[in-house]
């Protein structure tokens, strides 16, 4: 399917869940933002994905867990943060892969 500039959005990122986790060199830190590419609904192990949950936007890695049949998302913090278990019944959607990151300035005052 091709991606054209209506596909992608940009989200600015609240908290440190994702601090340790790198795209192209960059990390994802507070205050950053994100590009989503929301034409990417169907994610492979491993992306970092824009999923809702409840409500609830969140940034994390995407595992398939096919033994238990359920769905993990995965914190890379530099906190202890647990993983999310989504099973088939929860409210779930996958909102987009996050494929850059742009930093927020360093001001020097």
């Amino acid at each position: 399917k091709r991606r054209t500039a209506e596909t992608f959005f940009a989200l600015r990122v609240e908290g440190s869940s994702m601090n340790r986790a790198v795209i192209d060199g960059k990390r994802i830190e507070d205050g950053d933002y994100v590009i989503v590419d929301a034409g990417y609904k169907s994610p492979k192990d491993g992306d970092i994905v824009l999923s809702v949950i409840d409500g609830y936007a969140n940034i994390k890695r995407f595992r398939h867990d096919a033994e238990n049949e359920q769905i993990v998302l995965l914190s890379e913090s530099t906190h202890r943060i647990q993983p999310i278990h989504i099973s088939m019944s929860d409210a779930y959607s996958v909102e987009g892969k996050v494929v850059q990151v742009i930093k927020k300035p360093k001001l020097r005052l």
